[in-house]
């Protein structure tokens, strides 16, 4: 049981600029008690922080001064519970009670926080009222209300109650209410960041600009083009006092603004990350860049008034101003780069439609139905209302069709542009197309719990999962990038100042009119702005993001982000679960074979009975055929689409599901008949129940009649094998007797028409593909010949199925070099290293398989435990999907790779030229505000080569 104090928090920052800037929140969090320190996880492009704390030790606003100290902004705080409640997870059932609606899927617990603006609260006791009005109403788990801010915060069950009641609610009690609408208005949450990042970087950047003109005008035009005899160069050159030029104190004005203001930023993150965190980022860098030119120039300015110097001192102040414009420009450019990053998910959020018409039904006196639209923000749709939903509209929610008939378009879900045609209580999914005709539907999912917004919600969370092993390299490299780099600096500075002490340096190396000093101060300057850890830090994350966008639209949401992305590309090994994921999952029994002696319709209409309730009590795909089977052949009331535990004669009184196995149950018959169910027995009224395979029913003792002689049983189960069905035995025994079996059903599957092109072009791939099931040999190879599978482990019980799992990993793969040449001067020694196994199932029985497997991978259809112990799940109805996944997955790490290249190249060399190694030879160096600008390309040019992967293009089969 996980610990009810943790809490799980969502932080939108802002002010993330490089790797090191990511270091320092993490550094800065981990020494925060009461957090969870394996949870951290800080992502540069979505400038988010996830993480895990518990709640009695310390509270969300610790953690937000604690990332204001380090020197960055909280925008946006998500909370919720890590604890999973248990009604939410499918179990085993081991007893059920006779209340069928215990199993209905509204009592799954959908809790949700809403904040209301309450309007007309003066005192204490307006508080107390609201207060004590919504804790009494059903589905509200929690409530407060707040008098000075004139907000309610209500944590509540939306199964129960909707965000429209509770306003009606705190409207009945006097006061006016209304949503807060950026609590749940999120749908360009995304953008709305990006969007104003770049905003405010667009702004600083025009407001140096307005001081870097007349800087360029004083320093690149006028002094140089202009005549010395100029009246405008002789106003410039004029000495206020012996030392200090007009155009020197110009350019002191219009430097300080820009360094001091402008430049703001720059120090208060960069020095507050050495604080607090003990950690220099990209911002240290430029504010110590700046801050040397900056102040080298005054001092170079000061010097010569200090000794009444006719000749006025070489100043620099054109450099800071550039440095800071140039770094700005930059910063604003890569923003609008980055912001292409997120087009996908924010396309995926403008799918859904920002309002629905809600259809409220009055009847009157004669039972007329009056008919009353009212169109509504989505925000305030509950579970069970009325919408209406016109030819070409989107769906707004998940619900069930109502009234009507119509074909939708599903083609963003499913990736199929086909039609579907939908008819009433057939289910529909939000943001999908009406295309034909007017419908109403019945809401039953809204807000953050339809399918869309779950999507939208994995990827997201994909940014911030846990990190591919390839950037391990780069966080370490970002942890010591920034003191390396002044380091290096000061090491360059030091050695060209003691060149030009000891009179190395020829004088037709440094420009006219400046010193020795300032030519080494420039190149330990050029070092320090032009080294970029940015470039390294967007390696990978805008890759990401790119990437897990571009699956989402290929049907392939991928849960656990870099790391399930490398997993993909490293796989070899992939091992199938059958039912549901290489077949329908959809089995129909087509053989029955009743097994007494004498045909008697009343006890084998019975026996149905008995068969068809206990079966009803498992969602095991073959328990539901059986269950469908008996409700279509018998005409009496025994069992409908919805689970039961009773019929007009058997009850259910308990049941237990051995995974692997079968059922075990025991039911109380109400019916004379029930004395003539066992041969040659005494009669009874309560019987053991035996459902499940061959081994199930000899492991509790069950036998075939006498009349039925073993040969003819085991012909006719192998016959039944040999073409694919799956074998049900039913035994019944009652107390102190012997268990008899007394029937056994053939249940066929299906396979997916696209498994065995699927199996084919992986193995093509040199994959090694297997099927592990707890089918029988004989049906599962039969299974597995028709789809081209030649690895089949079968007979696997769910907690065997980890157990093959770790086998195929041990068992290893063949070592082969990277490329046909080298495979010439390879020894064949048959070395072998560990598989990289990715596991497809869709049940709770491959959980255990699942967790164990490098990559888990689920289907939509998949229980929910199954898709929680997914990695990466396949939402549509096609096996293609995983040529697409290991494709898409092979392209993205590629394209890291080349990333962190081209980061490692730039630095490489960009540092030693910005050092003047290369002076000597090309006399040619970069001067600072040059080095910045080049700074700036690096990271543009990392998230430009991230983008090309949108070029990608779903393999043709």
């Amino acid at each position: 049981m996980l610990n009810e104090n943790i809490c799980k928090a969502n932080l939108s920052l802002s002010g993330l600029t490089c790797a090191s800037c990511v270091r320092s929140v993490e550094s800065t969090l981990n020494r925060l008690p009461g957090l969870v320190p394996s949870s951290i996880k800080v992502n540069l492009l979505m400038s988010n922080a996830v993480l895990e704390f518990e709640e009695n030790q310390l509270s969300i606003d610790q953690i937000k001064q604690a990332i204001l100290d380090a020197g960055f902004d909280v925008e946006d705080v998500k909370l919720e519970k890590k604890y999973e409640k248990p009604s939410l997870i499918q179990q085993p059932i081991t007893i059920i009670s006779n209340d069928p609606s215990t199993h209905d899927d509204k009592n799954a617990i959908r809790e949700t926080i809403t904040k209301l603006i309450v309007g007309g609260m003066t005192c204490a006791s307006c508080v107390s009222a609201i207060q004590h009005s919504l804790d009494s109403l059903k589905g509200v788990i929690e409530a407060h209300v707040n008098l000075l801010t004139g907000e309610a915060t209500i944590k509540h069950d939306l199964s129960q109650i909707g965000i429209r009641d509770l306003i009606q609610y705190v409207e009945d009690t006097g006061y006016e209410a209304e949503l807060k609408k950026n609590q749940t208005n999120k749908k360009n949450s995304i953008r709305h960041r990006a969007e104003k990042e770049q905003k405010l970087l667009r702004t600083r950047f025009l407001l140096s600009l307005i001081f870097a003109i007349p800087t360029f005008l004083i320093e690149m035009v006028f002094k140089m083009i202009l005549p010395s005899d100029n009246p405008l160069i002789k106003v410039i050159s004029h000495q206020i006092i012996p030392g200090l030029e007009v155009g020197t104190l110009i350019l002191f004005i219009l430097a300080t603004p820009v360094q001091f203001i402008l430049g703001y930023p720059f120090y208060l993150k960069g020095f507050r990350s050495i604080w607090y965190s003990r950690q220099a980022n990209m911002d240290t860098l430029v504010a110590i860049g700046t801050t040397v030119a900056y102040f080298s120039s005054i001092l170079n300015v000061i010097i010569p008034i200090i000794h009444r110097d006719d000749k006025p001192g070489h100043q620099f102040f054109e450099t800071s101003i550039f440095l800071m414009t140039f770094i700005l420009l930059g910063r604003w450019l890569e923003a609008k780069v980055k912001g292409k990053t997120f087009e996908t998910i924010t396309k995926l959020m403008e799918l859904q439609p920002d309002k629905a018409t809600l259809i409220t039904i009055i009847y009157d006196d004669d039972n007329n139905e009056n008919i009353v639209e009212k169109e509504i923000d989505l925000d305030l749709v509950q579970v069970d209302d009325i919408l209406k939903v016109t030819p070409g509209a989107k769906i707004p929610c998940d619900g069930k069709i109502f009234r009507g008939t119509t074909s939708l378009d599903e083609s963003m879900l499913t990736g199929e542009s086909i039609p579907v045609t939908k008819y009433v209580d057939d289910e529909v999914i939000s943001a999908t197309v009406n295309l034909s005709s007017m419908i109403w539907i019945k809401a039953t999912r809204v807000g953050s719990d339809t399918t869309l917004s779950r999507i939208i919600e994995l990827v997201q969370e994909a940014q911030s999962s846990k990190k591919a092993p390839i950037e391990a390299l780069a966080d370490r490299i970002a942890q010591i990038f920034v003191p390396v780099v002044i380091s290096i600096a000061i090491v360059d500075f030091i050695i060209w100042i003691s060149l030009g002490s000891a009179g190395k340096i020829p004088s037709d190396w440094i420009p006219d009119n400046q010193s020795y000093q300032i030519f080494s101060l420039f190149f330990a300057i050029s070092v320090v702005v032009i080294a970029c850890p940015c470039s390294m830090g967007l390696a990978s994350p805008t890759a990401i993001m790119v990437g897990t966008g571009l699956a989402a639209r290929f049907g392939i949401l991928i849960k656990g982000g870099g790391e399930a992305i490398e997993m993909a590309f490293r796989l070899n090994t992939i091992a199938f679960d059958k039912t549901g994921t290489l077949t329908y999952g959809k089995p129909k029994v087509v053989e029955t074979k009743i097994l007494y002696e004498e045909t008697k319709e009343a006890r084998e209409k019975l026996l149905l009975q008995i068969i068809g309730v206990v079966e009803s009590s498992s969602d095991h795909p073959l328990a539901k055929a059986v269950s469908q089977y008996i409700s279509e052949q018998s005409s009496s009331e025994i069992v409908d689409s919805e689970k039961t535990t009773t019929s007009s004669n058997v009850t259910l009184e308990s049941v237990t599901e051995t995974p692997g196995r079968g059922l075990q149950a025991i039911v109380r018959i109400n019916n004379a008949e029930a004395l003539d169910l066992l041969p040659n027995e005494k009669p009874s009224s309560t019987y053991k129940v035996f459902i499940g395979n061959v081994k199930w029913l000899q492991e509790n003792g069950c036998v075939y009649p006498s009349h039925v002689t073993k040969r003819k049983a085991t012909f006719t189960l192998r016959k039944w094998q040999k073409v694919g069905y799956s074998v049900v035995l039913i035994g019944l025994l009652s107390q102190d007797s012997k268990g008899y079996i007394l029937a056994q059903m053939g249940i066929a599957d299906t396979p997916r028409p696209d498994a065995a092109k699927t199996v084919s072009e992986l193995t093509a791939r040199g994959f090694e593909v297997w099927m592990i099931t707890g089918d029988n040999p004989v049906t599962a190879k039969t299974i597995a010949n028709q789809i081209g599978i030649v690895n089949v482990l079968a007979e696997v019980t769910p907690e065997v199925k980890a157990e093959k799992i770790k086998w195929l990993q041990r068992k290893g793969v063949p070592v082969k070099p990277p490329n046909k040449f080298l495979q010439l001067f390879k020894r064949k020694n048959g070395q072998r290293r560990r598989a990289i196994v990715a596991m497809i199932g869709d049940g709770i029985n491959d959980s255990p398989a699942l967790a164990q497997s490098d990559l888990p991978i689920s289907i939509s259809t998949a229980t929910d435990v199954a898709i929680e112990s997914a990695s990466i799940i396949l939402t549509r109805s096609t096996l293609t999907s995983l040529i697409t996944l290991v494709t898409l997955a092979k392209a993205i790490i590629r394209r890291i790779r080349y990333n962190f290249l081209w980061a490692y190249i730039y630095n490489s060399l960009a540092i030693p030229i910005a050092a003047g190694v290369f002076f000597p030879i090309f006399k040619i160096g970069l001067r600072p505000e040059i080095a910045s600008l080049s700074m700036a390309v690096s990271s543009i040019s990392v998230v430009l080569s991230s983008l090309w992967l949108k070029r990608f293009k779903e393999p043709k089969y």
